[in-house]
């Protein structure tokens, strides 16, 4: 063999093991997204689980199954906060990962709506006042905002009609900045007034009337609202530490009962992406069944 057939062969061999070394190792890592969306789908399977029948010997069965889950994503968490705590860039976890958990969530959720036969082709009718918790997809600020700018967020919980999930987890919705006014130091406060005008649900869109009532940086409900913690809470802070953590504070506060959000004397509001909007639907909502 020549020289350097011989070596082209070497350098070919030697890329290989990198290669099998490097996939070894672990595949793509998960995106910031790719994790957001597993907690969705946590929550979505939450719901799920809330209304099986107890003493059910299908219901042991699908527990047994969510305990499994509910351990890989805790394995998950684990490794995404050791992650951090050594302050690496990105999630700490890999696609492939994430990706093996959302087909069991899915699989189980499946299995759950054949066995309890929880499709039909009715609408969910959700009344007006009721509460939709939505996580925003990019910042807004008082300072940089303008009258008409679009923007996007996520539906945080699943919202529930009767023992049915109406809008799951993950469902995108639409909004609109009304107003607003930077803050001018030292006595004048930014202001934001947000709105929600439509939700894509199954290459659907509903319109959508919906005022903001509160803003948060954790999803935390208040007194006397908050559901028993599930599998869904288990990524939520390290999940909001990555997409919040580093990126400033939520600063704002809602005023009045139109959606306006205003900061201190001074101040602009700020409102990161991952930060929580809940919303009050002005009217009721129909939604068509999956």
């Amino acid at each position: 063999m020549r020289p350097i057939r011989r070596t082209a062969l070497v350098l070919a061999v030697a890329c290989l093991g990198l290669a099998a070394g490097a996939a070894a190792q672990g595949g793509d890592a998960a995106r910031t997204r790719d994790v957001q969306r597993l907690q969705e789908e946590l929550a979505n399977l939450d719901a799920e689980l809330n209304d099986l029948e107890p003493g059910d010997g299908k219901t042991e069965e699908f527990r047994e199954r969510a305990e499994e889950i509910r351990e890989e994503a805790i394995y998950l968490k684990v490794k995404m906060r050791r992650h951090a705590r050594r302050s690496g860039e990105g999630t700490g976890v890999d696609y492939d990962e994430v990706e093996e958990l959302r087909r069991s969530i899915a699989d189980l959720r499946e299995d759950i709506e054949d066995s309890f036969e929880r499709r039909d082709g009715g609408a969910a009718r959700l009344p007006e006042g009721t509460e939709i918790q939505v996580r925003l997809d990019e910042p807004l600020s008082s300072r940089t905002a303008r009258r008409e700018d679009r923007f996007e967020a996520s539906v945080f919980r699943p919202v529930r009609s009767g023992n049915r999930t109406a809008i799951p987890a993950g469902t995108r919705v639409r909004g609109v900045v009304r107003e607003a006014e930077p803050a001018q130091r030292p006595s004048r406060s930014g202001r934001l007034e947000l709105s929600f005008d439509s939700i894509l649900l199954d290459r659907s869109r509903l319109d959508l009337r919906a005022s903001v009532t509160a803003v948060s940086d954790d999803g935390e409900q208040r007194p006397g609202t908050a559901e028993k913690a599930g599998i869904g809470a288990v990524l939520g802070g390290v999940l909001g530490g990555i997409l919040g953590g580093k990126k400033g504070a939520l600063v704002g506060v809602v005023i009045g009962g139109g959606g306006a959000v205003a900061a201190t004397k001074g101040e602009d509001v700020e409102l990161p992406a991952g930060t929580i909007v809940t919303l009050r639907l002005d009217r009721p909502l129909e939604v068509p069944r999956r």
